[in-house]
């Protein structure tokens, strides 16, 4: 499996200035050593690591440090400056990416929509007496698992999506169970999990979840600082936008790509975009932010 992550950040919504911390080895796969003088010594979980110091992660593993403020997961063999990726984490936290990506995700977990209820039927419709309640077993597991979400149950609400990714009738309906799924875990704060099922899911743009695919995904990469691989992300999605909240994230977002590939004019172009649609919304709002202080 290809994995674009490399290192995946996740950051407190407020931007605090960084001191001198140790970090928490809260989860490792694979083999992470530290260097000590002229030597690595190997390190496990719970094991605390100075803030200045060179780690090095490999046998394809992936690890998560923390400290009171950041999260760094690492899910690419490599060797890595802590205090380098900390500073990182500082910067991509002043965007704010969390705060506008989770505002428009949320409304996934609202009440069942209408829209779903009306595919449900057709599914149902569609079926065999056998085939129907396999299809209503199925909407029981989505139904469930969204209310588990809304109540900030998310690692009760992991197993009943993929529970549901096992019921699915078809490819799409799998790929929409394990979509929740992983957004469940960047809930829990299992960023490296999350990119790495979605990376897993071949989705096209005519794809029911497709848009908020891009969103999740795309959060996730710009907080991994792979701004090339969320703007070929990006690029997908705007070649068909729907001219609404998403197309605004999407701007916002391609915002912030640019912002870290120092294209200031790109940046600024993607933000106007954004405010184009809808001035007065949270999204076009937070675009004048960002616009007011490039």
């Amino acid at each position: 499996m290809k994995r674009a992550a490399t290192i995946i950040l996740l950051i407190a919504i407020t931007a605090m200035p960084l001191v001198a911390e140790d970090l928490l080895v809260e989860y490792l796969e694979g083999t992470l050593e530290v260097k000590e003088g002229s030597i690595w010594a190997e390190l496990y979980i719970g094991d605390m690591v100075a803030e200045n110091s060179l780690i090095r992660l490999s046998d394809h593993g992936f690890a998560e440090l923390s400290t009171r403020n950041v999260t760094v997961t690492l899910s690419d063999d490599g060797t890595y400056d802590t205090q380098s990726l900390l500073r990182s984490g500082q910067k991509v936290a002043s965007w704010n990416i969390g705060g506008v990506v989770n505002s428009k995700l949320s409304k996934l977990i609202s009440p069942v929509q209408q829209g779903e209820t009306a595919v449900m039927g057709v599914r149902g419709a569609a079926a065999d007496q056998g085939e129907l309640t396999w299809v209503e077993e199925g909407g029981e597991f989505m139904e469930k698992g969204k209310q588990l979400l809304a109540n900030g149950l998310f690692e009760e609400a992991i197993p009943v999506f993929k529970n549901g990714a096992d019921w699915a009738l078809t490819e799409d309906e799998r790929s929409e169970y394990l979509f929740y799924a992983a957004y469940a875990h960047s809930l829990k704060g299992d960023n490296a999990v999350a990119l790495i099922m979605l990376e897993d899911m071949a989705l096209k743009s005519d794809a029911a979840i497709f848009t908020d695919y891009v969103l999740l995904k795309g959060k996730l990469l710009i907080e991994n600082l792979a701004f090339a691989d969320a703007l070929d992300l990006f690029s997908e999605y705007l070649a068909h936008p729907d001219m609404g909240e998403t197309t605004q994230v999407v701007y916002f977002l391609s915002a912030v790509c640019y912002q870290g590939l120092d294209n200031r004019t790109q940046a600024q172009k993607s933000l106007q975009d954004a405010i184009k649609i809808d001035a007065s919304s949270e999204y076009g709002q937070a675009a004048q932010r960002m616009m007011g202080s490039l």
